[in-house]
């Protein structure tokens, strides 16, 4: 256990860097963002609703804007949020490729397997270590929103709550890359190739929210949806504080399992040594 402990601990110092920089991005985008609500706020909302509908469906569905109303702070916010969960998606690919590849990047297999622990216990260790960074990610969005949200003149009753779910939000998303990257991560034989599906899986994922959100008909662009995490929960149901649609609660939960139950046992297979 102490051993666990102490791989744990190093992954977590690993990543620090990682961590603060990614931390400072969020923070300064919301305090930009946040802030610059203070402006729309302050006009006319039906000037701004006007102004958005005038926009293209493709472009508004590019700009994470579909059928949102941008008048509003919810509105406002869960465009933010789009962006910020284009972000830590491939956070999440970072972390888990860390805890998966960093040995063999590094050159420092030798040093950790020697150890008198399992490949397996290796991996909890730093799997334990990566969720905590992404809860700490999270965590970071949380509390930057929260303290933007009661610097502006006008905070509305329900922000909080808003920014309540689009982090919990925000977590989901980092669970389910996090998978995806880490499977990848393990399944390939060069740790830059299993980085590059990680990373190519959020850029998929981004297009096809973006097909979703372009169809007025939601259910004619159901195959989107599937292909998309981004769009498992709609901003709509974030905002209203819907549960997420029982299939996609599922395909959640498939997406995780698998994810990291094909990363334990590649993990446990591979060959460390990278030619």
């Amino acid at each position: 256990m102490n051993i666990m402990v102490s791989i744990a601990m190093r992954e977590l110092r690993a990543n620090v860097k990682l961590l603060l920089g990614w931390s400072a991005v969020i923070v300064l985008f919301n305090i930009a963002g946040v802030m610059k609500f203070e402006g729309i706020a302050a006009g006319d909302p039906e000037s701004v609703r006007a102004l958005t509908d005038a926009f293209p469906k493709v472009a508004l569905a590019v700009m994470g804007i579909a059928d949102l109303d941008m008048s509003t702070f919810a509105g406002y916010y869960a465009v933010l949020e789009f962006y910020t969960g284009i972000m830590v998606a491939v956070i999440a690919v970072a972390f888990a490729r860390n805890a998966v590849s960093r040995e063999v990047v590094d050159g420092t297999y030798e040093f950790l397997f020697v150890r008198p622990v399992t490949r397996g216990s290796i991996l909890i260790a730093k799997f334990t270590a990566a969720l905590l960074d992404m809860v700490a990610i999270a965590v970071v969005n949380l509390v930057s929103s929260i303290a933007c949200l009661r610097l502006l003149k006008n905070a509305p009753a329900d922000g909080a709550t808003v920014v309540w779910r689009f982090s919990l939000w925000l977590l989901v998303m980092m669970l389910i890359f996090g998978a995806i990257g880490a499977c990848a991560a393990a399944v390939c034989a060069r740790p830059e190739r299993g980085a590059a599906i990680g990373n190519g899986a959020v850029i998929v994922a981004y297009g096809a929210g973006v097909v979703y959100d372009m169809f007025s008909d939601h259910d004619a662009s159901v195959v989107a949806r599937i292909l998309s995490p981004f769009r498992y929960v709609t901003p709509g149901e974030v905002i209203r504080g819907d549960t997420m649609p029982l299939p996609f609660a599922a395909l959640t939960a498939v997406i995780v399992v698998i994810g990291v139950m094909s990363a334990f046992y590649a993990f446990c297979r591979r060959d460390l040594s990278v030619e």
